[in-house]
């Protein structure tokens, strides 16, 4: 697998060394090849351009993408974490579920923000092209569509501009909160498991975790 992965992001010339690494890294923990996830990295990528902001490695920026569950989205979502680096574990990657093909990235630091959506006409030719509706309209795994059809749906938008691919608003200000990170734990009194402090109960002067509290979270 990885192998064939190499070999099919050393043949997109458009992008920078960079960027073809975070492709491939993105393409082999999404773990197939397909229209959607190339979505969400060019959007993604032409939204960093957009702020004049590099690839999120702290917890800078954050990444709200409007897919929901249940509709041909999730692997938009997929390219977006990876292109800006905005991830659920660092907690800078949210879901607004609205069953759309876009997200709204934000800059804290500068209190500057840019939404961005796949513009219709790519989707439609997602949607019409052979990847939906011959394989997986009618149940095909992912995985199981040959890379004749897979390849170049993945590729196609990689030799397109940027504007052609997405429609962007902004910048414009946008502040979110900044909560104070907390670097403490406690042991459950109860379970015995370890539980960060801002997410533990005090129960007659023992710290207790969600799950073991008598109290309404």
């Amino acid at each position: 697998m990885f192998t064939r992965n190499r070999e099919l992001i050393d043949e997109i010339a458009a992008l920078s060394a960079d960027e073809r690494e975070y492709l491939y890294a993105a393409l082999t923990l999404h773990g197939h090849a397909c229209g959607g996830m190339p979505m969400g990295f060019v959007g993604g990528l032409a939204a960093l351009r957009a702020l004049g902001i590099e690839r999120e490695r702290n917890m800078d920026t954050v990444a709200i993408v409007h897919a929901g569950r249940g509709h041909a989205a999730g692997c938009f979502v997929d390219g977006v974490q990876f292109a800006t680096g905005c991830t659920f574990g660092k907690g800078v990657m949210q879901r607004a579920p609205k069953g759309k093909w876009s997200f709204e990235l934000i800059h804290k630091p500068s209190g500057r923000a840019v939404r961005v959506r796949i513009r219709n006409a790519i989707l439609d030719r997602a949607f019409a092209a052979p990847f939906i509706t011959d394989y997986r309209k009618k149940g095909v795994r992912p995985t199981d569509i040959p890379a004749q059809v897979a390849h170049p749906g993945f590729k196609r938008l990689f030799g397109l501009d940027a504007e052609e691919v997405v429609k962007i608003e902004g910048p414009y200000e946008r502040h979110l909160p900044k909560p104070k990170p907390c670097f403490e734990r406690v042991v459950c009194s109860v379970c015995g498991a370890s539980v960060a402090e801002n997410y533990a109960r005090r129960e007659e002067g023992a710290a207790v975790c969600v799950d073991c509290t008598h109290y309404a979270s």
